[in-house]
């Protein structure tokens, strides 16, 4: 690697990949991966439903602070589903197992450091194998 990478924590030279306190020497690493994490949907599908059923209540049994109770679980639900965001962990492969690197929502961002590990790999893979054996 020519230029050392220093982004957001994360840092990636001759030496290693440092990030989240962690240094990985190069030697170590063989691969990385990005694993997407989707939307979690039970916590707020049964927050909802909570709402819907204390709703429910509120209407059938007339009583208002039913009503806006319920209402306002159904608020809580649908606002816990619309906040949640889709978040990328980047995952190396070293010598001793996989090992979770850096959590992020930025895509782009997470592909970039896999791809320069990859890179990073490879070129030492590539200067172990052209050394001399003494």
């Amino acid at each position: 690697m020519d230029t050392p990478f220093n982004e957001r924590g994360v840092t990636l030279s001759r030496a290693g990949l440092s990030a989240s306190g962690q240094m990985i020497p190069v030697r170590e690493l063989r691969s990385a991966r990005v694993i997407r994490i989707p939307r979690q949907k039970p916590l707020p599908i049964v927050v909802t439903l909570i709402g819907l059923v204390v709703l429910g209540a509120g209407i059938a049994t007339g009583a208002g602070a039913a009503l806006v109770l319920g209402a306002m679980i159904i608020v809580v639900g649908y606002l816990s589903w619309i906040m949640q965001d889709v978040i990328f962990q980047l995952m190396v492969t070293t010598s001793d197992g996989e090992r979770e690197v850096l959590i992020t929502k930025d895509q782009e961002f997470a592909d970039r450091v896999a791809a320069l590990v990859g890179e990073a790999v490879t070129k030492h893979t590539a200067a172990a194998a052209a050394k001399p054996q003494a």
